[in-house]
């Protein structure tokens, strides 16, 4: 899994990557294959953003989320993203029952 760091108007801390991984490394049980995951962590005016971007296996999937912290965003970005990827899942099971 390839994982990308932007900071946009905040500073890049190793705990805040490090959470970032963490949390990112948990996609992986979605997709068998190369991975490629880029976060793009912003401050704007008072609220914290965070955009993550998911390529692989010919899918291709975008989450953000903004609020008043940067890891509360973090999370809710990679809920849309989870979300999404566990639709896409269910789709794909389904359709080889049939």
């Amino acid at each position: 899994m390839q994982i990308d760091h932007v900071f946009k108007g905040i500073e890049s801390g190793k705990e805040i990557k490090a959470f970032v991984d963490d949390k990112t490394s948990k996609l992986k049980k979605y997709f068998q294959g190369k991975i490629h995951a880029k976060w793009v962590l912003s401050k704007e005016k008072e609220d914290f953003s965070a955009h993550l971007h998911v390529l692989g296996n010919s899918i291709d999937y975008f989450g953000e989320a903004q609020t008043d912290d940067i890891l509360s965003s973090v999370e809710l970005a990679l809920d849309h993203v989870e979300r999404q990827l566990k639709k896409h899942k269910e789709i794909v099971k389904d359709h080889h029952k049939a």
